[in-house]
C-alpha cells in the first residue's frame, strides 16, 4: 500500500502534459465524405488562400457539381 501512495505523490509532482502534436501544415487532413461539396470548395479556398468562388468541384461530365451533394457521392461518380 505504502508503494502505491508514494507513485501517486511523484504523479501530482509531474508538470502538466502539453499537447503531443502540432500540425504546422495548414493542409494536413482530407475532406471528409460526408462533408457538402460547398464546404469542401470553401475549405480548399481558405487552405489555398484563393479568392471566394475560384474553386468549382465538377463531375465527370464536366458540370459543376450540386453544393449539397456529398463528397462520398462526387467520388462515387469519379470512380465508376
Amino acid at each position: 500500500m505504502q508503494e502505491a501512495l508514494s507513485t501517486n505523490r511523484n504523479r501530482a509532482a509531474m508538470p502538466a502534459k502539453k499537447p503531443t502534436r502540432i500540425y504546422p501544415a495548414t493542409r494536413k487532413f482530407g475532406l471528409r465524405s460526408d462533408a457538402s461539396v460547398e464546404s469542401g470548395q470553401r475549405e480548399i479556398e481558405r487552405v489555398f488562400k484563393l479568392p471566394q468562388g475560384s474553386v468549382r468541384l465538377l463531375l465527370p461530365s464536366r458540370r459543376a457539381a450540386r453544393s449539397d451533394k456529398s463528397i462520398e457521392a462526387l467520388l462515387r461518380d469519379w470512380n465508376q
